[in-house]
């Protein structure tokens, strides 16, 4: 019996009896996490911490406190029907020879600006550079940028390997093992700026002396985002380059020239790179328009960072078929270079900004660009109707602009709330809509969008603005008001108390005309909802899934051992590791696209380490993608 594990569709009292019967056998830790039951204080009671100390882990300032188990002497109550992991306390502390100072230990955030004070405790350089060098890198999610940002930044480095020790890897084909020789912190480097961040990426590679010089491909990714990003200092990129003779570094010295107007050294370096390319380096056109020559005769040749830079610096405009790239960073370029065509631009930008490689600014400041043809601002909203693409949501946004009667105000806010994809709703493309919302008051005569606004803003995190119409939702009790419970429940913007005791009102009435579809998204929201600790009763679940049970195993599409691995991480208190494989569970879809269940078990063991604002962020962006009315996604 001890060996047994529970059996998440078992009926409820033989599953009960299971999982007591685990309890009190003590299993081991990895099966332990799988065994349903009730909520488990994560650091280990007061009367134990002398005997069995365990490595603290310091709550952020808005986390729940921990829910305190019975005492051994107390009659246990009857588990219920979770399905989030129960991590146990952390293993207790054990001494180690301490290795030599890792150089690559230097960051910009500490403490609570980062991730704790020894974010990397518990694991090796070894099996760390692999997760660091698998990190997803387009994903839709501010959440899961934000954090890995953190991640990165953090002070702190794992224990360094000894001599001639092998990266060991993930033993998983999700993250391919990375080469032994590079550093923490190139690996680092290299991330932040694929990340669309080459500030920071420069910031840390200044507090890493010689790191750079010694790492070609970290200097390369360093210097390509700073080409897209822009303006980049010139001096500095080239210095980066100097130790290295690959092409890259005499096309950046001609880039650099010609855009600080040194004629006769862009012809000189255009010259050499002729020797060096030949006339078959699809980067030479580019070249010769760059040091003055006429333009390129075709269309887009080398959609390279380089290149991309050096069409903006020479005005040289990006023909649309540049629409075909699926790098946002690339596309990002093209949607920032003015003398492209204003459609492509538009078309480029909300790519680029649904993975966050450009602003809600930016993009709002590309919708003004979009031309108007006739009386098309008139007929707005019936060109949105059977066109919802980048240029509809352009001119929702100038209609916006030039009209001031408050009903069309009001129709036009919750049309361009409603042409934004669910996916894209927590990013910069949400953010823009959300502007447009910013414009409009929560009164009575705008109770029709409030549901849609409480929708939109919880997902980009605008929480104040969301309990205002959340508020004038409630007062209106519009039949779309059931199904933003869940939501304002993750997000926090319930009142006191009222999270666990709407769990029934709110399922009673969301499962009225709810066809399959709709009860599988149901059966996600719960799952999210115990996730951020809202308790879920057994008769909620049972009458989600027609008397199945919550869901269990692994979920589906996710990595076996990342999953195991992330329960291992967080209960041993590894927090570092726990963020790593979390980011890597979510992947470049991010908690919006990814199953509810893998979003859960994310947010429970990011919870369990101490992070409870990032795991109500993600479980956050994900709810947002679910909620709505019975039977439709938008």
């Amino acid at each position: 019996m001890c060996g047994s594990r529970a059996d998440p569709f078992r009926p409820g009292a033989a599953r009960r009896a299971l999982a007591l019967a685990l309890a009190l056998c003590g299993v081991a830790s990895g099966v332990a996490a799988q065994v349903v039951g009730p909520p488990i204080r994560l650091t280990p009671p007061a009367s134990l911490s002398e005997s069995n100390p365990a490595p603290s882990v310091a709550p952020s300032a808005s986390s729940s406190p921990a829910v305190v188990a019975p005492p051994p002497s107390s009659a246990p109550s009857p588990p219920s029907m979770a399905v989030v992991p129960v991590v146990p306390r952390p293993a207790p502390v054990t001494t180690q020879a301490l290795g030599p100072p890792d150089p690559d230990g230097a960051g910009l955030l500490s403490g609570a600006d980062g991730l704790g004070g020894d974010p990397w405790r518990g694991i090796s350089q070894a099996d760390l550079l692999p997760l660091i060098a698998a990190l997803p890198v387009n994903t839709p999610s501010p959440a899961a940028k934000a954090l890995q940002r953190r991640l990165l930044l953090s002070v702190g480095s794992p224990a360094l390997a000894p001599a001639g020790l092998q990266p060991a890897g993930l033993q998983s084909e999700s993250s391919p093992a990375a080469p032994a020789a590079r550093r923490f912190g190139a690996l680092r480097v290299e991330a932040l700026a694929r990340l669309g961040d080459p500030r920071a990426a420069s910031e840390l590679a200044d507090r890493l002396p010689g790191l750079l010089a010694a790492d070609e491909a970290a200097a390369r990714a360093l210097t390509d985002a700073e080409l897209l990003v822009g303006p980049m200092e010139c001096a500095k990129a080239q210095a980066r380059g100097q130790g290295f003779d690959d092409l890259y570094w005499r096309k950046l010295d001609l880039y650099c020239r010609a855009r600080l107007g040194d004629r006769a050294g862009a012809d000189l370096a255009l010259a050499m790179l002729r020797e060096r390319a030949g006339r078959a380096d699809p980067f030479l056109p580019v070249a010769e328009a760059l040091a003055g020559g006429p333009p390129p005769a075709r269309g887009l040749l080398d959609a390279t960072p380089i290149a991309l830079a050096s069409m903006r610096a020479a005005r040289l405009p990006v023909p649309p078929d540049a629409l075909s790239l699926t790098d946002p960073a690339l596309l990002a370029a093209v949607a920032t270079n003015p003398a492209s065509d204003p459609m492509t631009r538009v078309s480029a930008g909300e790519r680029a900004a649904a993975a966050l490689f450009l602003d809600s600014r930016q993009l709002l400041d590309l919708y003004a660009q979009i031309p108007v043809r006739g009386d098309e601002l008139s007929r707005a909203k019936e060109i949105a109707s059977r066109d919802r693409s980048a240029r509809s949501r352009a001119l929702i946004q100038q209609a916006m602009a030039g009209t001031m009667e408050g009903t069309r105000r009001i129709g036009l806010a919750a049309l361009a709330v409603d042409l934004v994809d669910p996916l894209w709703r927590a990013g910069p493309v949400g953010g823009a809509a959300a502007s447009l919302l910013d414009t409009v008051s929560p009164t009575a005569d705008a109770a029709g969008l409030a549901p849609a606004a409480v929708r939109l803003y919880c997902a980009v995190g605008r929480l104040d603005a969301a309990k205002r119409w959340l508020d004038l939702a409630l007062r209106g009790r519009t039949a779309d008001v059931a199904w933003l419970w869940p939501l304002a429940a993750v997000s926090g913007i319930l009142p006191r108390g009222a999270e666990s005791a709407g769990v029934a009102a709110w399922l009673d009435e969301a499962l009225r005309g709810a066809d399959a579809a709709a009860r599988a998204r149901l059966v996600g929201q719960l799952v999210l909802l115990q996730a951020v600790g809202v308790a879920v009763p057994d008769s909620a679940w049972l009458v989600a899934t027609d008397g199945a049970g919550p869901p269990g195993g692994v979920a589906g599409g996710a990595d076996p051992a990342l999953w195991q691995r992330l329960g291992d991480a967080a209960t041993g208190g590894r927090i570092g590791e726990t963020v790593a494989v979390a980011l890597l569970l979510l992947g470049e879809a991010g908690p919006t696209g990814a199953s509810p269940l893998l979003v859960a078990r994310v947010a429970a063991n990011l919870r369990a380490v101490g992070l409870e604002p990032d795991a109500r962020a993600l479980a956050r962006e994900a709810m947002a993608a679910l909620a709505a009315p019975t039977g439709s996604l938008r």
